[in-house]
């Protein structure tokens, strides 16, 4: 009789699956100090793990509460009874949340915490909203805590994308079907229209032989009037073909090209570089500055559709800069004719430049819809014109809305169109600079670096 060889496998290492789950973990020995964090935790709290490691959690999770400063008299340096109230709850704060670890440890009860706000000096006093849970556990006789960690802002973000991803494929599918319903009768319009002009020119002709026969006077007047009736009403139908032309390509651009991709391996600076050489002679009073990550591998991408994007992008930021610029000069005439000595002091404290800011950087752990990625490309595309008003920047992507009065509302459609069909999000910010009441207006494209299930052509 034979025993079975029962064979053992090795544990996995845990430490090493770890840095690969989408949740923050750290851990936490018995004297709460923290020993150890994933990659996933650096990015959330958007510190690195020497800033954290050797540091108390309670320093990082203990709720901030408000202080003020007794500022009654310059002389005084002893705290005021506000400050002695906020310091002593900070610390009855740490001692509760100190208290709960270790009522978690002597009676193995995990416990969570919801909506937790973060904002201490080890993640640079950034705002950050996050639940978080609290497990004791045993390892080798030794006593600690394992804690996970989820930004509440990640997840309202993709909530929100999600969302307005759904209305623009709604929206854009209504668009598309009415676009549908009127290009057949365009066509009819058109070709009914060419067929009157050449009837008219033929029936121009017939009667203009018939009355060949009447006097040389009398054939030459009426050949005169009926080539002014001719002209007249070549020029009629002349606008109904012109006018069904240029419809005809507004549906075109509203039905969006149904030309597949053509999927290539490429340098996303090279469609950059393309589209800004194009720019920089149509706007040369524009101050281009790049910020580029050269290590960044190549993507898998469409590079004539990359190429529509960015010159989209980049001529909206231009021709926003340039029209803030005028409205700046125009300001100051009508300034310099009612008070000429503020406006010159003004213009010797301050001139306004537009600047082109252009930045490539790789992104680990970003959410697209619903697909997590562990690293994308992010490509941001920044101005300092009159920027986008507030109402108007959740709707900015949906067609036919536009914040300038010769815009057409088809530009940025089209983008979204292009950067959906590249499985990737763009997202858009408009803040207040603090100069010449400019506003800081940012486009962000998230690309992935590879397409799921495509023969990719070499570049």
């Amino acid at each position: 009789m034979t025993a079975d060889v029962v064979v053992t496998k090795p544990a996995p290492n845990f430490a090493f699956m770890a840095q690969h789950l989408f949740t923050a973990i750290l851990w936490v020995d018995e004297n709460l100090t923290i020993t150890w964090l994933n990659t996933q935790a650096e990015q959330l709290l958007a510190t690195s793990s020497g800033r954290l490691l050797g540091q108390s959690i309670l320093a990082l999770l203990t709720p901030k509460t408000s202080t003020s400063t007794f500022q009654d008299h310059p002389k005084v340096h002893l705290k005021s009874h506000s400050d002695t109230q906020s310091s002593k709850k900070t610390k009855d704060a740490s001692c509760s949340l100190s208290e709960r670890f270790r009522q978690a440890r002597l009676y193995q009860q995990p416990f969570i915490d919801h909506d937790h706000l973060v904002s201490t000096q080890l993640n640079n006093h950034t705002a950050l909203l996050i639940d978080y849970s609290v497990t004791p556990v045993i390892d080798a006789q030794q006593h600690g805590f394992i804690i996970e960690m989820w930004g509440k802002d990640r997840q309202s973000r993709i909530s929100e994308e999600q969302r307005q991803q759904q209305q623009y494929n709604v929206a854009r599918q209504m668009l598309r079907s009415v676009a549908h319903e009127i290009k057949n009768p365009l066509a009819g319009i058109r070709g009914a229209a060419q067929l009157l002009q050449r009837q008219f020119i033929k029936f121009s002709e017939g009667v203009f032989f018939a009355e060949a026969a009447l006097t040389q006077q009398s054939a030459a007047s009426l050949h005169h009037d009926k080539q002014k009736n001719a002209a007249k009403l070549r020029s009629y139908t002349d606008i109904i073909i012109a006018e069904t032309d240029r419809l005809t390509q507004l549906i075109g651009q509203f039905l969006g090209s149904h030309q597949l991709p053509n999927w290539q391996m490429l340098n996303i600076h090279e469609p950059l570089e393309h589209v800004l050489s194009l720019i920089v002679n149509q706007y040369p009073h524009v101050t281009l500055q790049r910020d580029y990550d050269l290590s960044l591998p190549e993507l898998c991408a469409d590079k004539d559709q990359l190429i529509q994007v960015f010159l989209n992008l980049i001529n909206n930021a231009c021709e926003s800069m340039t029209e803030f610029e005028q409205t700046l000069q125009q300001h100051k005439i009508s300034e310099s004719q009612e008070t000429p000595q503020a406006t010159m002091q003004m213009d010797s404290n301050s001139t306004y430049q537009p600047i082109l800011h252009l930045q490539t950087r790789v992104v680990f752990q970003h959410t697209i819809g619903s697909q997590q990625h562990k690293q994308v490309l992010q490509v941001t595309i920044t101005d300092n014109g009159s920027g986008i008003d507030a109402d108007l920047i959740g709707q900015i992507f949906f067609p036919m809305v536009t914040s300038r009065a010769a815009g057409t509302g088809l530009g940025l459609s089209i983008v979204q169109d292009i950067i959906s069909r590249h499985h990737g999000m763009i997202d858009v910010s408009s803040a207040q600079s603090s100069t010449h009441h400019t506003r800081q207006t940012q486009f962000a494209l998230y690309l992935p670096f590879s397409q799921p299930d495509l023969t990719i052509k070499t570049s």
